[in-house]
């Protein structure tokens, strides 16, 4: 028994098998080239856009890492040293003053003591002379000599140690004059200028990163898009499969009826013509279902395309699209700052040397004091002993007494004199030591700072343009190969008829048969088989079990692994 009348065999219908399976192979390659073409197409655009949101992440990291936000702070900070110079100025100027009235009396008392030193000697030499000789007097002239040479000499390297501590003060009041002239000329506008050029070099650098956080974000977008069109890509693979399929069973039927009896031909011809239509027309329709969906899905990435090239239009139209004249700006007020810091680093530099000059000469003059106080101590007790000998003397040593009594007068005036020299070294010692400024020895080289900063900035800068420099060629590029692409997968001009006509043809000489005789049956069985081991496809099968013979498995006994994932690729 039969489904349906089984036609006669004409001879349109016999030429008709070879070329349907033609059209068939020549549909299923050309589906091939296209969508190789359109693979290798959109595996290109992924690359541009990977390497797009490659490049935006790195200018992302670049404009938000922590360099770049000390570089910024580092203006910052100079600018505020350079505003409170000023301050720092005159707190400088006010010690160099201490220093120069501090340094007027201790050449007097110096010259006091040497004048009290010499009427010690004429002291000594009047006791040798009144004691002619007597009573060891002469050894004890001697001895307070050999004390007075030393304390001599002790002064007079105090001496010394004064004029070379303050020897440089005029220069440095005078550099220091000379720069606050200049300073006063630039301060505070240039300072102010460079942190208000910094602020705004990181607002920008900070919309500039937000910029291309949103092209990366919307580059990121169309790669998950793209990846995903090329996974549904297969649906030309599946085709084309299912097609050879077709091909192939149609040439086997060709290949059988060249050497079948002519009876049994029509009944396997027209059972393995339905289910070569029924095939090729369940290819078709899922072709057509997912193609559309593929191709519309490319289509709906292009205004993402589109909208890269918008938010780097919108960034040209705030602000010139890089930042050029914001490193420009502030170029010229770090040039400005240098000028200034140059200066400042002069007069700064001489504060130091002479406040660390100051440490080593405020040791060597606190010796010197304590070997002339010694001296003193000494005279003292010399004097003391000649009065004790006078008095024992008699009157014959009230000569020698006087002159003890002058000797301990000059020691007392003497130790009065070397603590007013005491007091006046500690307080210019004190006045040059407020001349540091602490803050001014941790900052270092503010001109070498504030160039590293701006290579830094710069970096930054650079990076954000190169990042950009391909945008627009690349979003160009993305937009032309998703046009092409989706010309290519949409096949409905180029194979649409083509196919349509096929199937038709294929059904009009379709004849499936349910109940074939013995004859038949032994033929379809081979035939059938073939095309049960070809299938790749889960829905081949599941269509191929409509035509099994009676009693047979069908195709789920061949061995062949079952793909899942031809349908619902979106």
């Amino acid at each position: 028994m039969y489904a349906a009348p089984v036609p006669d065999p004409t001879p349109e219908s016999e030429m008709s098998l070879p070329a349907i399976r033609a059209t068939i192979s020549q549909v299923a390659a050309g589906l091939d080239a296209r969508f190789v073409t359109a693979g290798e197409a959109l595996a290109q655009a992924y690359a541009i856009v990977e390497r797009l949101v490659t490049a935006l992440e790195g200018v992302t990291n670049a404009l938000g890492r922590d360099a770049a936000e000390a570089a910024v702070e580092n203006m910052r900070a100079t600018a505020d040293r350079l505003e409170r110079l000023p301050a720092v100025q005159a707190a400088r100027q006010a010690g160099l003053e201490r220093i120069a009235a501090g340094a007027r009396p201790l050449a007097h008392h110096i010259s006091q003591v040497k004048r009290t030193l010499d009427f010690l000697r004429i002291c000594g030499l009047n006791i040798k002379v009144a004691a002619a000789g007597r009573n060891g007097f002469a050894d004890f002239a001697d001895t307070m000599n050999v004390r007075l040479d030393v304390g001599e000499t002790e002064i007079g390297g105090i001496g010394i140690e004064i004029e070379r501590l303050t020897a440089s003060i005029p220069a440095l009041i005078e550099v220091d004059r000379q720069l606050a002239q200049e300073c006063a000329k630039v301060i505070p506008q240039v300072p102010r200028k460079l942190a208000a050029d910094a602020e705004a070099l990181q607002r920008h650098q900070a919309a500039d990163a937000a910029r291309a956080g949103r092209i990366a974000a919307v580059a990121r977008e169309i790669r998950g898009q793209v990846a995903n069109a090329i996974g549904a890509m297969q649906i030309g693979d599946i085709t084309r499969q299912r097609l050879e399929h077709v091909a192939s069973g149609l040439q086997a039927l060709i290949q059988y009826r060249d050497q079948a009896d002519a009876a049994t031909a029509v009944q396997v011809s027209g059972h393995m013509i339905a289910l070569f239509a029924a095939q090729t027309a369940d290819t078709i329709h899922g072709f057509h279902a997912e193609s559309r969906r593929l191709a519309e899905s490319l289509r709906g990435i292009a205004p993402s395309a589109a909208q890269l090239l918008e938010i780097r239009a919108e960034g040209e139209r705030q602000d010139g699209g890089d930042n050029r004249a914001f490193l420009a700006a502030l170029e010229k007020s770090v040039a400005d700052v240098a000028a200034v810091t140059a200066r400042l680093r002069e007069a700064d530099s001489r504060a130091q040397a002479l406040g660390g000059s100051t440490s080593d000469s405020a040791e060597r003059l606190a010796k010197r004091l304590r070997v002339v106080h010694r001296v003193n101590h000494d005279v003292h007790l010399m004097a003391w002993n000649t009065d004790l000998r006078c008095h024992r003397l008699g009157d014959e040593g009230k000569a020698l007494a006087m002159v003890a009594s002058e000797i301990r007068g000059f020691a007392t005036t003497l130790a009065t004199i070397s603590a007013e020299i005491r007091h006046s070294v500690e307080s210019l010692v004190a006045a040059v030591t407020a001349l540091r400024d602490p803050q001014g020895e941790q900052g270092g080289d503010a001109a070498e700072a504030l160039t590293e900063s701006l290579a830094c900035i710069h970096d930054g800068a650079q990076r954000m343009r190169e990042g950009m420099a391909g945008l627009g060629e690349d979003a160009a590029a993305v937009s032309r190969i998703l046009a092409t692409t989706t010309s290519n997968v949409d096949c409905e001009a180029a194979f649409g008829e083509t196919l349509r006509d096929t199937v038709a043809q294929l059904e009009m000489l379709a004849a499936p048969c349910h109940a074939p005789d013995a004859a038949a049956e032994a033929a379809l069985a081979p035939l059938l088989d073939a095309m049960a081991r070809s299938y790749t496809m889960a829905s081949e099968r599941e269509i191929h079990r409509r035509f099994a013979l009676a009693g047979s498995t069908g195709p789920s006994q061949a061995p062949v692994e079952e793909d899942d994932d031809d349908d619902g690729l979106f």
